[in-house]
């Protein structure tokens, strides 16, 4: 095998352990707490809001259709690795996910492992039973057979489209719970999760991991774009220009609406804020926010050196982009468990 070869396969397998893990946080979203790929547990790291762990072991096969010659090798790996994981830490699922869809190489269990198939222990067959059984035998650590499962994830060819396919489904399925309707939103963010989570596995030190919120604040970031929200803002304050502001200013805008303290005291004032019962109505009752409290804010936003106007504007962009996000955040994080 050649140099060029080695590396290929060694880059198709960390390309299937990276989508294995977008696979398994969405399977878990609600529950998750943070990931790892590489930890030193296991190649895939799931820690769960009660501290305890879901572990996957990753195994790819270049040819998974047709070439079953070392599966039951990676099955041995498999359990020996989520034994020894298993023994350090508290576990909920131990996983040995695979893209093959033949993982033992017995003809009688091809059927039960087709598609994206999830299959327990105590599911399977008994003469799969008896594969597994034979290898655990050698292994030192118990394993925790009602945890064990086998997991298969469709991925193959050099066709992005094909290869790839479950794992957009996938995402497409999760934003479509969340009820957003963002054109594109799918294919932003796959590309911001495969970087993402490529990146964290790549470093050395193995505490540093992805959050929830690492993981769901690109979401909110893309989906409440100022450039999408700031249609009627002008014609509330009609002396402020909100693209000029939001050119200078966007980067700073995002932090402010994405820090936690700020976004729920804006939220709570304009919601406890009285309007003339002739002026009802959201859009009214935000102009006249806006136009009127904006001062109690300003020396959060702003400082000395800039001019009045600009301060005046850029303290109500804030206010207006946070207001303009607040439902669609909300239903984002409520959507994950956030």
């Amino acid at each position: 095998m050649t140099a060029n070869r080695i590396a290929s396969a060694v880059l198709f397998g960390f390309d299937f352990q990276v989508n294995a893990a977008i696979i398994l946080l969405l399977e878990n979203i609600s529950e998750l707490n943070c990931v790892r790929l590489e930890s030193n547990y296991e190649d895939i790291d799931i820690t769960l809001n009660n501290n305890h762990h879901i572990l996957a072991q990753a195994k790819a096969v270049e040819k998974s259709s047709t070439d079953f010659r070392n599966v039951r090798k990676n099955l041995e790996k498999a359990l020996h690795s989520l034994s020894e994981g298993s023994e350090k830490i508290k576990t909920n699922k131990l996983i040995l996910i695979t893209n093959s869809p033949n993982p033992l190489n017995e003809e009688n269990s091809k059927s039960i492992f087709y598609g994206d198939a999830h299959r327990s222990y105590g599911s399977l067959l008994d003469s799969s039973k008896k594969i597994i059984n034979s290898y655990l035998n050698n292994v030192p650590c118990p394993l925790d057979l009602n945890q064990f499962s086998i997991q298969i994830l469709p991925f193959e060819t050099d066709d992005e489209n094909e290869r790839y396919k479950v794992v957009t489904q996938k995402i497409n399925d999760f934003i479509g719970e969340l009820k957003l309707k963002d054109p594109g939103l799918g294919k932003q963010l796959f590309k911001i999760w495969k970087d993402n989570i490529f990146t964290n596995g790549s470093k050395k030190d193995v505490s540093i991991v992805l959050s929830k919120k690492d993981l769901i604040w690109p979401i909110i970031v893309v989906t409440t774009d100022l450039e999408k929200i700031g249609n009627d803002f002008e014609e509330i304050c009609d002396e402020v220009d909100y693209d000029e502001i939001v050119r200078q200013y966007k980067s700073f805008i995002d932090t402010c609406c994405e820090q936690v303290e700020i976004f729920t005291k804006i939220v709570y004032d304009f919601n406890i804020y009285k309007v003339p019962n002739s002026e009802k109505g959201i859009k009214k009752k935000m102009g006249y926010f806006l136009k009127n409290q904006w001062k109690n804010y300003v020396s959060i936003f702003t400082n000395d050196n800039m001019d009045a106007d600009t301060s005046k504007g850029l303290t109500q962009a804030i206010i207006y982009s946070i207001l303009k996000r607040r439902y669609e955040i909300d239903r984002i994080k409520n959507g994950v468990n956030l």
